[in-house]
């Protein structure tokens, strides 16, 4: 059979796919290939327990493309810490026996952080002492309950602004900048076998912050403050950050000796809030493209700094953008039906 025959058949095959979506020409199946076959590190995906049973489509995803999960609010203080005396462990355990049964390692998120922190915290009184014995007890029962469950942890996220200082959350207020240190020794002490992680947004596209974030771990670290990692975000556009603001970012925090967690990574193609009824072509393209670059970025560090990506959804209905900024958007993998986009398949065909 010739070449141009071949084409011609296979795209009849894909248009009449039932796995594709007409608009999107998607090329590919999600029985053709797990995503997780083409890499060396894990590739996960932030995941709901909710739509995991109610869906699926959502969950044959998750089952069969990642081997690692990040919970998507189950882990966070206002819900699993709800009262000072009360820790609401169902979901968050049931999320780990899910890990455990399916093979999977699963990353905790978030420990301290200035956000949806349950009102007795946001109401707590008392002298430093009593702060840090707050903040001592809410981490290590935590990181002790799910000791050989979570492999990582999220320990402190988005403690800086923008202009590289602190931020000044209740925790500086109360406690100051020392607050960090006390955190990562606090869950280290809970759980020495875990790694620890500080995550936030922006590192990639502001070197200010990025450079004051690293300035202050390292000397965190000339302490002997165990920290093992950094997460980058990675909420990104699909013209921006350029791709040479991606790979500097990634290969500095590697050469500083962390490892390297991209953590919350999704691509907008919308955001300056048009109005879309779907997602236009030339755009799909441009966002597989930019997956493709991040994710061979992330393959050439070197092999003892890859702690993997996570993707923050799997399908775009799920996207946090969409509620959060009240926009139309597409940023993820698979569409609003689960099928794979251009991106996925794209990943899939090249890694």
């Amino acid at each position: 059979m010739s070449n141009w025959m071949l084409g011609a058949v296979l795209t009849i095959g894909i248009l009449f796919s039932s796995a594709c979506r007409e608009e999107e020409m998607t090329p590919c199946s999600i029985q053709d290939k797990r995503l997780v076959d083409g890499v060396d590190f894990y590739c996960g995906n932030v995941v709901d327990l909710n739509r995991m049973g109610a869906n699926l489509d959502y969950a044959r995803i998750v089952n069969t493309q990642f081997n690692s999960v990040t919970a998507e609010n189950i882990m966070k203080p206002a819900f699993l810490h709800p009262s000072e005396n009360l820790f609401h462990w169902t979901e968050a355990d049931q999320l780990a026996d899910y890990c455990a049964s399916h093979s999977k390692r699963l990353h905790g998120h978030t420990l301290i952080w200035h956000q949806q922190l349950p009102p007795w915290m946001l109401n707590f009184r008392g002298d430093q002492t009593a702060w840090e014995n707050m903040m001592r007890e809410h981490i290590f029962q935590i990181v002790n309950h799910f000791k050989g469950k979570v492999s990582s942890w999220d320990v402190v996220n988005e403690a800086f602004n923008d202009d590289g200082t602190l931020r000044n959350s209740i925790w500086k207020k109360n406690l100051g900048s020392s607050y960090l240190e006390k955190a990562f020794q606090y869950a280290h002490e809970a759980d020495p076998a875990a790694k620890l992680f500080y995550n936030d947004y922006s590192l990639v596209i502001n070197p200010v912050k990025r450079k004051a974030v690293l300035s202050f771990l390292n000397s965190l670290k000339a302490k002997g403050v165990p920290i093992d990692g950094i997460g980058l975000q990675m909420h990104l556009f699909n013209g921006f950050p350029e791709n040479v603001e991606i790979s500097n970012a990634i290969d500095e925090v590697w050469k500083n000796d962390y490892l390297v967690h991209i953590s919350e990574l999704d691509i907008s193609i919308n955001p300056f809030s048009q109005a879309l009824d779907k997602a236009p072509q030339e755009e799909l393209v441009r966002q597989a493209e930019k997956y493709l670059y991040i994710f061979k970025t992330y393959d050439r560090i070197h092999a003892s700094y890859k702690f993997g990506i996570t993707i923050w959804g799997v399908g775009d209905r799920d996207s946090w953008i969409r509620y959060f900024y009240n926009r139309a958007d597409f940023p993820l993998l698979f569409d609003d039906n689960y099928q794979p986009k251009r991106a996925y398949c794209k990943l899939i065909a090249d890694l």
